[in-house]
């Protein structure tokens, strides 16, 4: 690898890992304020710090993405680096819609009216919460460990944190007349499932990043292809080499 070529690699693992830092930091915030004994409260700093990083993180997926063509375009990369560009170059936008979420359930708490209907909610939420935060983390380490079990565990976990967003979907549809007679009632409902559809989709984009990882790291294109994803599964967890 040339010199030049070494130091465009290294800046985009810089930014990619900065930018994976503002997500978790994101993320985290969000997890210490859904387990806080008053979640539907974000102070204003708080919430201010959240929606800096997602403008951050906005132009890092911008600087990210150009660094990206650049390097294929100037260095002629070999088959294995162009790989990691490539999946690079899908998780920088992965990471941004992560973060647009991010500042977007922010809103929704911050938006809470009927507190106490909230509060009979927030701890099967927060739960989920914590694995999909878990989920971003672990598909970040595939990609930058080129570690296969980190996204093999984030793609399996993707069909619990889906089961639960319709189970909870279908538990607010079948809340009791009786809870909802107030406009506040209603608002914190549709709250309530805005933010569980919003984790759900961080989920789904954990799982597109470790799809990446996978890419990056085996050169398969497991997006779409269950079949293909489950038998990487298997052959893992058998001790074969995929």
């Amino acid at each position: 690898m040339s010199i030049k070529k070494e130091q465009a690699f290294k800046a985009l693992t810089r930014d990619f890992e900065s930018c994976s830092g503002l997500i978790l930091n994101q993320l985290n915030i969000l997890e210490n304020t859904l387990e806080s004994e008053t979640p539907f409260l974000i102070p204003e700093d708080i919430y201010q710090t959240i929606k800096s990083q997602e403008k951050q993180i906005n132009e890092y997926e911008v600087k990210i993405s150009k660094n990206v063509i650049n390097t294929i375009v100037l260095y002629n990369p070999v088959a294995s680096e162009l790989r990691q560009l490539m999946a690079m170059y899908r998780l920088a936008i992965m990471m941004e819609r992560i973060g647009d979420n991010a500042i977007n359930m922010a809103r929704h708490i911050r938006r809470v009216e009927d507190r106490d209907l909230f509060m009979e909610f927030i701890d099967p939420v927060n739960n989920v919460g914590i694995i999909t935060r878990k989920m971003v983390e672990k598909s970040l380490l595939a990609f930058s460990n080129n570690d296969l079990d980190y996204a093999i565990w984030t793609i399996k976990n993707d069909d619990m944190v889906d089961d639960f967003y319709r189970s909870f979907t279908k538990k607010l549809i079948n809340i009791k007349a009786s809870k909802l007679k107030t406009p506040e009632a209603i608002s914190t409902v549709m709250i309530l499932r805005s933010i569980v559809s919003r984790i759900e989709r961080i989920g789904d984009m954990a799982t597109n990043i470790a799809e990446a990882a996978i890419f990056s790291i085996e050169g398969k294109d497991i997006r779409h292809k269950n079949k293909e994803a489950l038998e990487i599964m298997e052959k893992r967890e058998e001790g074969i080499n995929p």
